[in-house]
């Protein structure tokens, strides 16, 4: 990839247009934490050079206005590279969109996760794979799905994020598309907090199907992001 004027683009900025291409938008915190490096001083010269360069601009939203998104320029690059490029994330959505792919990111540095798609990925895809059916004929797809190698056998995991508690007919419709579907061989559910996890471990209960139960875990939002290898998705397949 190259700038305009013909110089590299350097690996760092390649990977959060990559990121924002896959989930739509990226907090300004993100960037600093997982794209730039050096002082902060130099942090923050290096964004704003980058959004000079129509790379990537802020929302348009004033409820967004942390959040940066794909300009011009970096369509254009997106497009060169045959990369994904999804629709600009919704104001109320970024927080719960970003956290989720931020914490897939750190999987897939530290080599544990091969491959990930988000949900808008799949849904632009229309992809027929990974979709769940909910009773009443609705379908839905996992925030994210990844894949992932434990010794030489591959698995495919879905995760939640539940930000927000559902009721428990929602999550009984979840947990019973979930059990219907073969294409998981785990689910991980990222909870805000533990009345929700509470939640879904009820709707397991009703379900009542122990292969699916044996299947999933939780991680609360906080250690998901400080710490998300601590959750050792390989470790949950290997269950299997």
């Amino acid at each position: 990839m190259k700038y305009k004027n013909g110089r590299n683009i350097s690996k760092n900025v390649i990977n959060a247009i990559r990121f924002v291409g896959k989930v739509g938008s990226m907090e300004r915190d993100t960037w600093y934490e997982l794209f730039s490096h050096g002082t902060l001083r130099w942090r923050q010269m290096q964004l704003q050079g980058l959004i000079a360069k129509k790379i990537f601009k802020y929302h348009t939203s004033r409820h967004g206005h942390n959040a940066l998104v794909i300009d011009s320029f970096g369509t254009k690059l997106i497009k060169e590279q045959g990369w994904q490029h999804v629709h600009t994330v919704y104001p109320h959505e970024i927080e719960h969109d970003v956290t989720v792919a931020a914490g897939v990111w750190k999987l897939e540095e530290r080599g544990i996760c091969e491959k990930w798609m988000t949900e808008r990925e799949m849904k632009s895809q229309n992809s027929p794979h990974f979709k769940i059916n909910l009773s009443g004929g609705e379908s839905k797809y996992p925030d994210i799905v990844l894949r992932h190698k434990v010794e030489d056998s591959k698995f495919i995991s879905a995760i939640e994020y539940e930000k927000t508690a559902k009721s428990n007919w929602r999550y009984n419709k979840m947990i019973s598309a979930y059990s219907e579907s073969t294409d998981f061989d785990s689910i991980l559910f990222i909870v805000e907090n533990y009345g929700i996890e509470r939640s879904i471990k009820r709707s397991m209960k009703y379900i009542r199907d122990s292969y699916l139960n044996s299947k999933i875990d939780f991680v609360s939002k906080d250690v998901w992001i400080e710490a998300p290898h601590l959750v050792n998705i390989n470790k949950l397949a290997s269950k299997i």
